[in-house]
Formats: C-alpha cells, structure tokens, sequence
C-alpha cells in the first residue's frame, strides 16, 4: 500500500493541528486548577500543579483511544475542582498546628480519594447500564450546583491572584488598595473573554486573549522599570518556587501524615462531586453527540471514564471525564482524530521535564483571568440565560442554591439540592392530573352489545355512571385532585344525581399509603350519597393497599373496565325495567332497521338456519372468510386467542348482530374468534349464496348491503362517540 503525502495531510496534519492548539489551552487551564487547588500552600503550588498535570495523562490517553467516538478529549474538570478547593481550604483550617508537609499530603489525599471513588462509581454506572438514572434529577437543581461552582470559581480566581480567600465574612480584607490592583484587572479581564468569546468562538481567540493578557503584564512591567524578583515578591508571579521539578517524591511514610479526620469531613463534599461529575459526563456526551452526528455508548463512555479517573487518582490527578468544548474544538480542526489526544498528552508533560522554573514567570493574573472566564460562563448561563428558559419556580430553586452556596457552604448548597430536587417532584407531579379520562356510561360503553332498546335505555342513563382512568403513580398530592374531581362532579347543579363511580387502575403504576387518606374521604362521601364504587384492573400490589385500607372489597373489584361496565349496565338496565330483552325474531329485527321490507322474504330465501349449543365456534381466527353470520337469539362472544394465555374478550353479542361483516367483504382471514356462549339460533349467508344472490336477484342483494350498511353505520356511530369522549 503507497501512503501519499495528500494521505499523511489528510490524516495526521489536522489531528497534530487540533492537539497543539487545544493542548495550549488545556495546559493553561489544567495549571490553573492546580494553583486554585493548592492555593493555600505557596512552598506546595508546584508539586500540586505537577500531580495534576500527571494526573492528567491517562484520562487523555485512555479517552483517545478507548472512546466511542475517536476524537474524544478529557481535562481536569473545572467544576471538581472548584469543590475541591473549597475542600482544601476545609482541610487546612481543621488542622491548624500541622506542618506544611502535613497539609499538603492531607490536600492530595482528598483529591486521590475523590477522584478514586469518582472513577469507581462511573464504572459501576457503566457495569450495570444505570447511566440513565441520573439524568432524572432534575434540571434546575443540576442548574443550581453549576450556578454555585461558577461562583467558587470566581471567587478562586480572585484568591489566585490576590492570595486571600473571599469571605463574606470579611470582603474588606480584598478591598486594600494594594490587593485591587492584583485582582481586579483579572476580573475585567475575565468578563471581557467572555464577551468576546460570545461574539466570536473561534479557536484561536482563547490562546490569543490569553496571551494577550501576559504581554500586558510583561509590558507594563517593562514601561514600569519593575524588575522580576520584584513582581516575585508582591505576588503578581506564580512562583518563585523551590528549585527542582514540579513533581516531589513521595514514600510509604507519608501515608501517616494524612490527617483522616479532616479528610472523613469532607465526605459529603465529596459526593456531591461525585454526582456532578456523572451528570456533567453524561451531558457532555449528548452535547458530542449532536457535534458530531454519532451515537456514543454512554455505559461504555463511563466506563472508560471510570478507569481513566482510578489511573489518574493514583498518580494524585483530579477528576477528569470526556469534555464538550475541547473535544467540539478537535472535531473541527482535527475531524475526529485519537492523535489529537496523544499530542494533549505530550504538551501535559513538557512542564513536567522542564520544572518549575518556567511556571516562575507565569502572571497569576492571566490564570485568574481564566478562571474567572469560566466562572463568569457558568453564571451566564444559569443566571441569566435560565431566566429565559426555566418557569419562575425553577429559576428561583436556581438562585436559592446559588445564594446557599456562596453564603453558607457547597455541602449546605447540596442539601438544599436535594430538598428541591424532592420538592419540585412533588410540586410539578402534584400538577400531572391521574386522571386519563374522565366518561360517562353514555360515553364509554362495554363490549357487551345490547338491544337497540337497551342500548337506548343505557344512553339516557349513562350520565348516572362516573368513569375515571386512572394513570401514573398515585400519592398525596394527585390523589386529593382526584377526591376533589370527584366532589366536584357530585356538586355539579343540574346534572343527572349520580349512582355509580368507576375507578379504573389499569395503568396506575403504584399507589402510596399517604394517598389512601384521600380515598378513605371519598368513599365516606360517596356511601354517604348512596354511591357504588367498583375499582377495575389493578394490579395486586394496587389491590392489596385499597383493601388494606378498607376502600374496595373482591365483590367490588373487577379484572378489567370492560367487565365493571357491563356489570353497572346491567344494574341499571334492571332498574329501567329493560333487562329482559324482547324476543323478536331475525326478520322482525331487520324490519326495524329496513324502511323497505318488500325483498326482506327474498332475502331469507339464501340464509341457512343453524342452532349452536354453548362453546360452539362460528369461526376461527386466521380462517377464511367464507360465511357472513346473524344471531337471532342467544349470545356469542368474539374474542383473540393466544397459545397459553386465556382469551381476550373482543365484543359480547346478543340478538340482532351481524358478525364477520368486515373480513367476508374485504376478504381477509378471521382476525379474531366468535365462541356461542350459550344455545341460540343464528343464520349464515356464504360467499356462493351472496354470489348468486347478485347474479338472480340484484334487488334483493342491495336490500341485503343496505342492511349491512345500516348495521355497520349504527356500530361505527357508537365508535365515533366513544373516541370522541377519550379525546376530550
């Protein structure tokens, strides 16, 4: 195979060009979360800024070449870090008499053990499919933690560069007039990137601003005459540091300078980056999804994160996942190359060959700057865009875990998350009605087919039957919207007084023991006014906790809403008088439907007359339709049948029917089978009749489909209605 110079361009010059330009920016950023981690201990920046540099390299690696999609990039994660930060600073001010080794063994401990249970929690996830589940927290909550890492973010790049922590316990400690000028250009500065970067996302503007930054420092250091120890000193400088390499050799012994105490403090910090970080991995890989038009494997994305984050806590690294932005940036310019990741990785080590002498010159300013970028972006977005996105409900749980967090602390911001996260549940749940449909008896009938008397009766009584389907899961809150329909359907004026509520749990998925106090009230309002209630379909968990709370009984339960209506039909054809029906024969019965009766003894003259006992078929399902069937007395049922289970009941049928209408015209196979379910008589009209028919006695045929029509007319009106009442 010849490999030409067009190949080499095509494939390895946009990958080298996508991991050099992103490894300027991830290097500058990785750096910057390394002195805002370690940003209490000024003889330690160094060795911190090293581990996670270091730590940094295997979640590059494994990213880029285990990824579902190839051109995937990690970095340390602003949003970990800045929790780790405020972590750090936990840790330092429990401990106030240990040594400086002390200290900053106890900072990388925390940071090697919640980058450790990060990773092994993402492989759990992964392990067992259960990426999605966290995607149901919910999304102003998700909103509110980002809200607040924005803020830590801010507020640690302005301690980068003025070396005090904000407080809101002493802001004026910021406010001396020679610490503003150390910060406070850094925060225009950061509010201008981001400006800028709204305006114009191209990849260069970022290392260009940056850079920009730094010539500014250096320039009006220049025109000042300041010379470098000078700015050393002061603290405009990253370093000075110790001379040496960033990274420091650590031994067994230094195990037993870990404060675990302090370090067990800060447990729930801990998890609260553990759950951001998940959520932030799943998001960025639905954001690549739709950069790069290609289904990722989410369970395979945590996996490979989770292994990526043990490799890297074991070489003191923080939590780092698949990132949207830079991986955006390296589809763009590299079109998706795993080289680009591998050049990341090498730019990661260059400071780690050539020490700490070079991060000396670097500005604070310009990392503050940085931080402060991607602080001010979190707060854009989930300050000021959400206000436009979210209901005013959601965007105040927003700002409350935004306030939270800056005041009292990112543990106490996480309880509140999870408090709102359970309260905007049950707020909007509360919203969701349960009731699918609410219907009439004269609006949703039973399969059971009647009489064209009884059907009459049935339509002026059915306003006496209050059907309700019932949805979801049943709790407190929807089960008072439930009782109040109820009440207010019996306190409706004018409406026909009420005798029967139907309760249908076929689709309710649960019921919780606080909603059986609204049922308890309903049914004490309900006896109270002499109201039956049925329940119909629920399951057996359902139907245990309505019994364990005294609401239904077996004799009032029924195994789906189609048996419960034919069940009040019948009441209340009973009450009306009009249970029996009337003992008309099949001619008489056409009578009632034809308005010419001249051809109607023609007519019978090709029926066939046949008496079925209980349990005898008319027809099969998948048979052919050769025969076209009318019931003149007795009953028969059509009903699908499958191989090991019990038959589903299609349509009940008394007197008057005709069955198997619909496959003889069109001349399709049975779909479904029609069993007698008791002795009657039926007559049966062939194919070969029909044929014959229209070929001897046409008026006599079209006597015959104009009763067919009429027939089929009077089902598909009751069909219209039915569908018209579910719509509502």
């Amino acid at each position: 195979m010849t490999i030409t110079n067009s190949s080499i361009k095509g494939s390895i010059v946009p990958g080298l060009s996508a991991g050099l330009v992103v490894g300027i920016t991830e290097l500058i950023f990785a750096i910057s979360l390394g002195a805002l981690i370690f940003s209490g201990q000024n003889s330690y920046v160094a060795n911190g800024i090293g581990l996670i540099l270091l730590g940094g390299l295997p979640p590059l690696l494994i990213m880029s070449l285990f990824s579902s999609y190839k051109g995937s990039l990690s970095m340390p994660q602003d949003a970990s870090a800045a929790i780790l930060a405020v972590m750090a600073t936990g840790i330092l001010q429990s401990m106030p008499s240990a040594s400086p080794r002390e200290k900053f063994i106890s900072v990388v401990a925390v940071v090697v053990v919640t980058t450790l249970l990060t990773g092994v929690l993402f492989i759990l996830l992964g392990r067992f499919r259960l990426g999605s589940l966290v995607r149901f927290l919910p999304y102003p909550v998700i909103g509110g933690f980002l809200a607040g890492t924005g803020w830590l973010l801010v507020t640690g790049g302005i301690g980068v560069m003025s070396d005090v922590s904000f407080s809101f316990a002493n802001p004026d400690a910021l406010f001396q007039a020679d610490l503003l000028l150390r910060w406070v250009p850094g925060l225009v500065f950061g509010f201008f990137m981001l400006l800028i970067l709204n305006r114009n996302g191209h990849f260069l503007v970022l290392p260009g601003m940056l850079l920009a930054i730094v010539l500014l420092f250096y320039g009006a250091a220049f025109f000042s005459q300041t010379p470098m120890a000078t700015l050393s000193a002061q603290g405009w400088l990253l370093g000075p540091f110790v001379s040496g390499g960033l990274l420091q050799s650590m031994s067994l012994t230094d195990f037993t300078l870990i404060h675990w105490g302090a370090i067990f403090a800060q447990a729930g910090s801990m998890a609260s980056i553990m759950l951001i970080s998940t959520v932030s991995l799943l998001l960025n890989a639905s954001g690549v999804e739709l950069v790069v038009r290609q289904d990722l494997d989410l369970n395979r994305e945590l996996q490979v994160g989770g292994w990526a984050n043990l490799l890297s806590g074991l070489l003191g690294g923080c939590v780092s996942f698949l990132t949207l932005s830079t991986t955006t940036l390296s589809h763009r310019i590299g079109k998706g190359s795993r080289l680009s990741g591998l050049v990341v990785a090498g730019m990661f080590t260059l400071p780690l060959f050539f020490g700490a002498a070079a991060l000396s010159y670097v500005p604070k300013m310009m990392l503050g700057s940085l931080l402060i970028l991607f602080g001010f972006s979190f707060l854009y977005e989930w300050v000021y865009q959400s206000w436009f996105s979210f209901s005013r409900l959601e965007y105040a749980v927003i700002l409350l875990i935004l306030i939270v967090i800056a005041t009292l602390g990112y543990l106490q911001g996480v309880g509140l998350g999870i408090v709102a996260a359970i309260g905007l549940f049950v707020v909007n749940y509360s919203r969701v009605s349960v009731t699918k449909h609410a219907l009439t008896g004269a609006e949703l009938q039973s399969r059971f087919t009647r009489s064209p008397n009884q059907r009459k009766t049935l339509l002026e009584q059915g306003a006496k039957t209050f059907i309700l389907q019932l949805q979801g899961f049943i709790f407190f809150g929807t089960a008072n919207k439930l009782l109040e329909q109820v009440r207010s359907r019996i306190a409706q004026p004018g409406e026909t007084p009420l005798q029967f509520l139907i309760l249908d749990f076929a689709k309710v998925s649960g019921l919780d023991s606080t909603a059986m106090l609204s049922f308890t009230k309903m049914k004490q309002i309900l006896q109270d006014r002499g109201i039956e209630i049925l329940v119909t379909g629920p399951s057996s968990e359902v139907f245990k906790q309505l019994v364990k709370g005294d609401f239904v009984s077996d004799a009032s339960t029924y195994p789906d809403l189609d048996h419960g209506l034919e069940w009040v039909e019948n009441r209340l054809l009973i009450t009306a008088g009009e249970e029996r029906e009337q003992n008309l024969s099949l001619k008489e019965m056409f009578k009632q439907l034809l308005p010419d009766e001249t051809h109607l003894d023609a007519l019978f003259k090709f029926l066939e007359k046949r008496e079925v006992s209980r349990g005898d078929y008319l027809m099969r399902q998948a048979e052919s339709p050769d025969n076209i069937y009318f019931v003149e007395s007795g009953q028969v049922t059509a009903q699908l049948e499958f191989p090991g289970h019990p038959p589903v009941r299609l349509e009940t049928m008394k007197a008057g029917r005709v069955i198997g209408e619909i496959g003889f015209y069109l001349g399709k196979n049975r779909t479904a089978a029609v069993v007698a379910d008791e002795p009657g008589t039926v007559y049966l009209l062939s194919a070969k009749n029909l044929a014959t028919m229209e070929k001897k006695s046409p008026e006599v045929a079209s006597t015959f489909h104009q009763l067919i029509i009429q027939l089929l007319a009077e089902r598909t009106t009751h069909l219209i209605r039915t569908v018209a009442a579910l719509e509502k």
